[in-house]
């Protein structure tokens, strides 16, 4: 029953369509295809945004920040004594290093931790309290 009444529907469906005759008429075609001049949407002269004044003028939009949160990043502008900004430390990356470093400084930790362990035995420190 149910495929039935699909296949009904599917079959109603072109019939419906090929009712509605398309409309080639002159007048039609110019509403569908005429070249309307493009308006430009209506802006403000003065836009007010959260520490910025946007305006046009000359012929290009200007952008004017007041607030010190829009002030340039470190290394985009040279400073007195005109050092780069190190883009290492600007992005958290770590040098590359060499395999050999690794081992290096496992050696020297291990040299630490020796040095720690015999300064530990020579320093006995006794704390004693008096009682009051």
């Amino acid at each position: 029953m149910k495929t039935t009444a699909l296949i009904l529907a599917f079959a109603l469906v072109p019939l419906a369509a090929s009712a509605q005759t398309p409309d080639y008429s002159r007048e039609s075609l110019l509403r569908l295809f005429a070249d309307a001049p493009e308006r430009e949407d209506p802006e403000a002269q003065i836009q007010y945004g959260i520490g910025t004044i946007s305006f046009k003028a000359l012929g290009s939009r200007w952008k004017i920040a007041y607030l010190p949160f829009l002030m340039p990043l470190a290394g985009s502008r040279l400073t007195t004594n005109k050092d780069w900004a190190d883009p290492f430390l600007l992005t958290g990356t770590q040098y590359a290093s060499p395999p050999r470093t690794w081992s290096r400084s496992r050696e020297m930790n291990a040299e630490l931790r020796g040095i720690e362990k015999r300064l530990r035995k020579s320093a006995k420190v006794t704390v004693t309290v008096r009682p009051e």
